[in-house]
């Protein structure tokens, strides 16, 4: 109870203001224009149990009263919570009078909304609304024709990312536009409405779809998220007189609604949550402290994922390292062993030229042992044989020469040896392999002679 008169005591100064503003001038109404108030509305205020997410909201939007010559009136607005559940918001406009059809003096417009109790997702909100300075006989008067007391009941029901907000409420000035003939300022009306939001673009924030009765009116909307910042409103005001659209000399005229808003998150993401008893006139902080609490454990495991990310990051690299190490090292033996090879084939190209070199100074001896055996001189051709096969084990052909040697030297079994070694390493020599079956039809028919005698 204590803690309630306390905080009715920070409202004193709405009572001050609302005892200025009855004293005001009331000469003229103000114009009004939808998706300029706060809220989550078109022209009704509207509750919330949670914290707002936002740090401020600004835009513009216009309504338009005829497409012919463009009679619309239009402005700008600004809004955010200053102090706990504490709502501020300022808007500017240029209004059209549809009685003169002419565009009137800009309008500055103050409004404040708080909301004073809590109780699971039910939350009420008294605030004063249109408090509104404007051009009265040459000077800047209040005008306090739509200056609105008001209390607003609302009710949130979410299931998964859809969800119906509903509102009711009762206020004065222009929101008992309806219950009123002229004195708006000593009538008292009600409103409702309701928002619901659908699941699509649910990523930016989902379309909201409005549909609300102020007081004097019906008024249907739809907010399209451009982004998680801009939202797109439009809408249809006065449902009820829409057949006087673009009409001249109407005083009531419904409107096309269009405008745009900016809201700026807040720094630090908060996950408000219901509340699950009545709270009036509570300032927050326990709800603050149980968020900045859930933020921190949420901070916390997300760090540890991070951590263990990194770690898992660190093995991956280790392994990595040591898979660049082995290729390293297989690479390393890779050119070692074509370093082998390299050195074996000039080896190889060595010994083939070394060899080449053999067989032509074979060759060259061979041609002297040739010359030697014609002339008679066996042991010196037979000494140039031996050198050639010294110089070339595999040539037949001083194998060969070798074995006709001998012959004339009448060793017919060394020469039988020497052509057969010739004919192992040349089985195509057929000069060769001509002369031993040449020598073995000799001995057969020598041997069948001497068994005859």
């Amino acid at each position: 109870m204590i803690k309630v008169i306390k905080n009715m005591k920070q409202l004193k100064w709405l009572f001050l203001l609302l005892s200025v503003v009855l004293s005001g001038h009331t000469a003229h109404a103000s114009s009004q224009v939808s998706f300029m108030k706060p809220g989550f509305m078109m022209r009704v205020p509207s509750s919330s149990v949670e914290e707002s997410p936002y740090l401020f909201r600004t835009g513009f939007a216009s309504d338009l009263y005829g497409i012919e010559d463009f009679r619309m009136s239009q402005g700008v607005f600004f809004d955010m919570d200053i102090i706990n559940s504490l709502n501020v918001g300022l808007s500017v406009i240029l209004p059209y009078d549809v009685i003169s059809m002419s565009t009137a003096d800009v309008e500055y417009g103050f409004h404040l909304t708080k909301r004073v109790m809590a109780y699971g997702d039910i939350s009420m909100a008294v605030g004063l609304w249109d408090f509104v300075l404007r051009n009265i006989d040459g000077e800047m008067q209040v005008d306090n024709q739509d200056f609105s007391i008001f209390a607003v009941i609302s009710t949130e029901k979410m299931v998964g990312e859809t969800g119906f907000n509903t509102y009711m409420g009762v206020g004065s000035g222009g929101l008992s536009r309806g219950f009123s003939n002229n004195d708006t300022t000593t009538s008292i009306g009600f409103f409702a409405g309701f928002l619901f939001k659908t699941g699509m673009m649910a990523d930016r924030g989902g379309i909201h779809l409005i549909g609300e009765f102020d007081g004097g009116g019906l008024n249907l909307g739809m907010q399209i998220p451009l982004s998680t910042e801009y939202r797109l409103n439009l809408g249809i005001s006065q449902l009820q007189w829409l057949p006087n659209f673009g009409k001249d000399n109407e005083s009531d005229l419904p409107a096309i609604s269009m405008g745009l808003t900016l809201a700026i998150p807040r720094a630090m993401p908060k996950q408000t949550t219901r509340r699950s008893g009545i709270s009036a006139f509570t300032d927050g902080d326990g709800g603050r402290q149980a968020a900045e609490t859930e933020y921190g454990v949420k901070l916390d495991s997300l760090l540890r994922e991070a951590d263990a990310t990194i770690i898992g990051l660190r093995d991956s690299l280790r392994i990595s390292v040591q898979t660049v190490d082995d290729l390293n090292n297989t690479i390393a033996q890779l050119r070692q062993q074509k370093s082998v090879l390299e050195d074996s084939l000039q080896s190889v190209k060595l010994q083939q030229h070394v060899m080449q070199q053999n067989i032509n100074l074979a060759l060259k001896h061979l041609s002297r042992s040739l010359r030697y055996f014609y002339a008679g001189d066996y042991i010196q051709a037979l000494n140039e044989v031996d050198i050639a096969i010294q110089l070339n084990p595999n040539l037949s052909l001083a194998y060969a020469r070798r074995g006709s040697i001998y012959y004339k030297m009448g060793d017919i079994q060394r020469a039988t040896i020497n052509w057969n070694l010739a004919l192992q390493i040349d089985p195509g020599y057929d000069d060769v392999r001509n002369i031993l079956n040449v020598l073995q039809e000799t001995r057969s028919r020598t041997g069948s002679f001497m068994n005859d005698n």
